[in-house]
């Protein structure tokens, strides 16, 4: 308007100012209607890939991570693409699988395609940029076909059994470029294979190649049998998880629990099942040795063999006695309890939501399920039959304090961040500040066993639809905003952000839109 009045003489100072008016009334006017279509965009239609928070604070520029091209209906393995992006240990695991083979490129390409290509679109999708990307799955999905020739990858499958084929996919592959096809333990430990080749200096190579087999999805869950009577572990058996199956708390309806959360679930998975009427061997070799002990001619070489037998169930202690003389021993109690008593460097949790109805036909189980940003799962590691109730009032109160774990979260962010920013940005003055604010607002610090079991959120696949047909989708966690200068290259240490990303279709969403999702799958890295 000022160069206009300026530079047009022939414009009288009132048409002027009639014109300054209207234009200003027009300026106004398109002002509110693009306000008022952005208002029914957004909160109305809650469209995510047109959300205002696509938009960076102060920069005004837009970022976003790569989709996932659907080649027809194969979203359940595109939601788990995304997925294994967002957790840098599973990244990392992959370029060391890559950096110890020891092939040559020509050979590493015929003999690891699954590997290559996964690694490959890994990378890509961890890339932030600030232009629309849609990458091509196929490479992934043609390597795998290798492997699960009767898994269909273009028809509708569950995302959690395209995981777990994908990892032992993976383990097949890495393990016959180590192993000869078909060889025994013996042939391979009497032949000069660089699996077992001691490098001077280094670990035995048979280390790294059970680390390497053994990936970071690997845990193991522990199922204690003791007696309560003689309080002896009658068995103990173990068993290798990849994804922890946990089952939502039902109600009378047989619907999921209103204000049903994973730790829950967590408790419902770990409770102690009461076991009546158990007849317990060692009970037996107890009440045995005081019935000869009391008789008036001890026989007290059978006693010490019934004192010192450790063979419960398979010794021939019963043998000792007359078929009439057995002693006789009341019932015992016992318990049973599953615990997770190796924890895996990644944590995905596969929340069962498949049930029959009572016409046995298959349903999906509806509703919510609470889950945090921050786990601890101490409270069911270890020896968690040391209590009959469940995990202890020190982890349940962390667990329940969710404010303690949100602040604890964000301070291992931000503390993290202030590792990788140089000092004397305004970055870190204002990470400086937070980590205060959030120090004084939480409660006495972890001990140091429940910090080895914290577990951050990485991603979260949301499930569309009834059983066997739908949709999935998934938020997963990017570790850091974008280099303005290079858009390609994250700037470490700006913090945590979150994307909604179904297919192709990607958008930038904020925490509580992630912690609003009804997951299916949870992915959990540990801090």
């Amino acid at each position: 308007m000022g160069k206009f009045m300026h530079d047009n003489p022939l414009v009288s100072h009132s048409e002027v100012n009639r014109r300054h008016y209207s234009l200003t009334a027009v300026a106004v006017g398109l002002g509110l209607g693009v306000a008022g279509l952005c208002k029914v965009l957004y909160g109305g239609l809650s469209i995510p890939w047109v959300s205002p928070r696509n938009l960076l604070l102060g920069s005004g520029r837009v970022y976003y991570v790569g989709g996932l091209r659907n080649l027809g209906n194969n979203c359940f393995l595109n939601v788990i693409l995304q997925a294994l992006a967002s957790c840098d240990s599973f990244v990392s695991f992959l370029d060391n699988l890559l950096a110890t083979d020891g092939l040559p490129p020509e050979e590493k390409a015929e003999k690891m395609p699954l590997l290559l290509a996964l690694s490959s679109l890994l990378e890509d999708l961890s890339i932030v940029r600030d232009e629309r990307i849609v990458l091509n799955p196929h490479g992934v999905m043609q390597a795998l076909s290798f492997y699960v020739s009767h898994f269909n990858l273009t028809r509708q499958q569950d995302a959690s059994e395209a995981f777990l084929h994908l990892l032992i996919s993976l383990r097949d592959e890495f393990s016959h470029c180590y192993v000869p096809h078909r060889s025994s333990l013996a042939d391979i430990t009497l032949s000069h294979s660089k699996v077992y080749k001691q490098r001077e200096g280094n670990q035995p190579e048979c280390k790294r190649w059970k680390q390497n087999l053994f990936g970071p999805f690997d845990g193991t869950i522990g199922s204690i049998l003791s007696c309560r009577n003689c309080s002896s572990v009658l068995s103990l058996d173990f068993q290798n998880f990849q994804c922890l199956p946990l089952s939502p708390v039902l109600n009378t309806n047989r619907d999921i629990t209103s204000g049903c959360s994973l730790v829950d679930c967590l408790k419902y998975f770990t409770v102690v099942e009461h076991l009546d009427n158990y007849r317990c061997d060692r009970c037996w070799h107890i009440t045995a040795a005081k019935y000869l002990s009391l008789k008036s001619e001890a026989d007290e070489e059978k006693v010490t063999k019934l004192n010192t037998c450790v063979d419960y169930g398979t010794c021939s202690c019963r043998g000792m006695f007359p078929q009439e003389e057995i002693p006789c021993s009341s019932s015992s109690r016992a318990t049973k309890q599953l615990i997770v008593s190796q924890c895996p460097k990644i944590l995905c949790i596969h929340l069962l939501r498949a049930s029959v109805n009572l016409d046995g036909e298959p349903i999906k189980l509806q509703g919510h399920i609470s889950f945090p940003l921050l786990l601890n799962l101490s409270p069911f590691v270890g020896d968690a039959s040391s209590t009959e109730q469940g995990p202890g009032p020190l982890a349940m109160n962390v667990q329940r304090d969710g404010q303690q774990a949100l602040h604890l979260y964000r301070q291992l962010n931000i503390q993290m961040s202030l590792n990788a920013i140089p000092t004397g940005g305004n970055s870190v003055h204002m990470a400086n500040a937070d980590v205060a604010s959030s120090s004084s607002s939480s409660s006495q610090p972890l001990p140091s066993s429940s910090r080895s079991k914290l577990y951050g959120l990485s991603a979260v696949v949301e499930h569309y639809g009834k059983c066997g047909g739908g949709h999935y989708a998934v938020y997963r966690r990017v570790a850091s905003n974008p280099d303005p200068d290079d858009p390609g290259q994250p700037l470490a240490g700006l913090g945590k952000r979150w994307f909604y990303i179904s297919d192709g279709h990607v958008s930038e969403v904020s925490e509580d839109d992630v912690l609003g999702a009804e997951a299916t799958l949870l992915f959990y890295e540990r801090l």
